[in-house]
């Protein structure tokens, strides 16, 4: 287990237990997913900032954040010309000789 999970745990553990009197199983914590979820919303409820932030910096080392939408594909696409035919006729050919 990455050592860095675990000291946020312990930091939640005895965050949550000064904070909101919740004693913590740290067993079960690891073992089901839904009480680990629940255990974190708890402590994201919190006005400590630094509980909030180990709870959410816990959710992202053990995927539990959506993935953020990729800002530089949205930003890297050009954007299309405006064009100024009418919708429904067929586009003609704009260069060289004209009729």
């Amino acid at each position: 287990m990455d050592p860095h999970v675990l000291q946020l745990v312990a930091r939640i553990k005895i965050r949550l237990r000064q904070e909101k009197s919740i004693a913590i199983n740290t067993q079960r914590f690891f073992s089901d997913t839904g009480y680990a979820r629940q255990v974190l919303d708890a402590a994201e409820e919190c006005e400590d900032v630094e509980l909030v932030s180990a709870a959410l910096e816990l959710r992202d080392r053990l995927g539990w954040m959506p993935p953020a939408p990729p800002a530089a594909a949205t930003a890297a696409q050009p954007a299309r010309p405006a064009t100024t035919e009418h919708p429904g006729k067929a586009a003609r050919y704009m260069f060289g000789a004209r009729s």
